[in-house]
């Protein structure tokens, strides 16, 4: 097997650098453009492709900082700490206009001008071992523990968001404690009732206390936006990382994963959970006949008809072209001590199943079969596995054999009661 490509960077490009069409000719370089040193923190801490290069560089131009003057100044300083943080192997440069504000906080100055060959080769060289002194943080012993390892700082909204952690929170103590108020809240949208936070000319929350007016609160809201902002930012990407963008169903990796956590709240509270497996029979040819745009309009309706049925706390998932997953999941246990979960659980997928013959496609023509039909099957814990692998190709397994006895049909096994 092929070892990564050392050659490799993941380039963020932050503000206007003027290299976006000289980097791209670079087939190892991977090229992201955010508008500010908040995103490229968050892109440099969720990268949502796993097969991304494992070395990251980031380029910092005109337009990338927000505010002026020493402002200007202490936000670069705080972003080129916040993503030393993140990762303390990032590579860190500028092109030539930013120098003066830089103040020699990065690692080194890049010139548009420059061919292809000559930026690569720049973006590839190690960044120094240690950052300058004006980047404000301690330095970093020569050890092999990570340095995530650490236990977060918890007055650095940076540290709080390199070990996972919110930086509002961290942000809104430093505001109580300086404000003797531990009544502050952040509210989203715009009340009168409190401060507005603004990033980059738009409102993204409100500041709110019961003790201080809006007046008192609007100081405290320049250091709080930022993080605001970053904080959304990060709930986008996770969105986009963990979401299938034709349907809105959760995604396979999004599966795997919701999969295993509730397995094991199953296991430590004696629950059960169950997982659905199913596609929708004669698919492929179906969408070949009359278009893909028909095809695609069934699988958005099939993910809305589903979510109509089922719970709160059940998860619809796309984790094939036709081919979806949900897991069953009460993490509280059933409201009904009497009830038992199996048969809810296949009531609810006879009653999809029901919705999907009787559902109206407006995009299919008069000549498209007048029935849609699912098959599919139920796995069940603790009945038919005891960890995700077994209960998925279980649930694989049964699916299969009800497309052998016929299609339109859902299968289940001895832990399901059809009632």
């Amino acid at each position: 097997m092929a070892g990564p490509n050392e050659q490799a960077r993941r380039v963020i490009l932050v503000g206007r650098t003027g290299l976006d069409g000289k980097l791209r000719l670079d087939p190892e370089l991977e090229l992201l453009r955010v508008r500010n040193p908040m995103e490229a923190i968050v892109e440099l801490a969720n990268p949502i492709d796993e097969d991304s290069p494992s070395r990251s560089v980031v380029i910092f131009g005109e337009g990338g900082t927000p505010g002026v003057g020493e402002r200007a100044d202490e936000v670069m300083k705080d972003a080129v700490r916040g993503l030393r943080l993140v990762d303390p192997e990032v590579s860190i440069l500028a092109t030539t206009p930013l120098a003066a504000n830089l103040a020699g906080s990065v690692d080194g100055l890049l010139d548009a001008a420059r061919s292809t060959e000559e930026l690569g080769d720049q973006i590839r060289i190690e960044r120094r071992e240690a950052p300058p002194a004006s980047v404000g943080e301690a330095p970093r012993a020569v050890e092999s523990t990570p340095q995530s390892s650490k236990p977060p700082d918890e007055s650095d909204p940076a540290s709080a968001l390199a070990h996972g952690q919110d930086p509002v929170a961290v942000v809104l103590r430093k505001i109580a404690l300086a404000t003797g108020d531990d009544s502050l809240r952040l509210e989203r949208g715009h009340l009168p009732s409190g401060a507005a936070v603004v990033w980059s000319g738009t409102v993204i929350g409100t500041l709110v206390s019961a003790r201080l007016r809006p007046e008192q609160l609007a100081a405290y809201t320049v250091d709080l936006a930022p993080w605001v902002a970053i904080r959304e930012q990060m709930r986008r990407l996770r969105l986009a990382a963990y979401s299938d963008p034709l349907t809105g169903a959760w995604n396979r990796r999004y599966f795997d994963q919701f999969l295993d956590a509730a397995l094991q709240i199953a296991r430590e509270h004696r629950h059960s959970v169950t997982v659905l497996v199913f596609d929708i029979d004669d698919f492929k040819h179906f969408n070949d006949r009359w278009g893909h745009e028909a095809g695609d309009d069934i699988l958005r309706e099939t993910v809305r008809l589903l979510r109509s049925v089922i719970r709160p706390t059940d998860r619809v998932c796309r984790i094939g072209g036709d081919e979806f997953a949900v897991i069953f999941n009460e993490p509280e246990g059933p409201r009904d001590p009497a009830s038992r979960h199996p048969t809810t659980i296949y009531q609810i997928a006879a009653r999809f199943q029901q919705q999907v013959r009787e559902a109206k496609f407006p995009k299919l023509t008069a000549e498209a079969p007048a029935v849609l039909r699912i098959s599919g099957g139920l796995a069940t814990y603790p009945w038919d596995g005891l960890n995700a692998q077994d209960l998925v190709r279980k649930a694989d397994d049964r699916a299969l054999e009800g497309k052998r006895q016929g299609k339109n049909v859902i299968m289940f096994g001895p832990g399901v009661d059809a009632g």
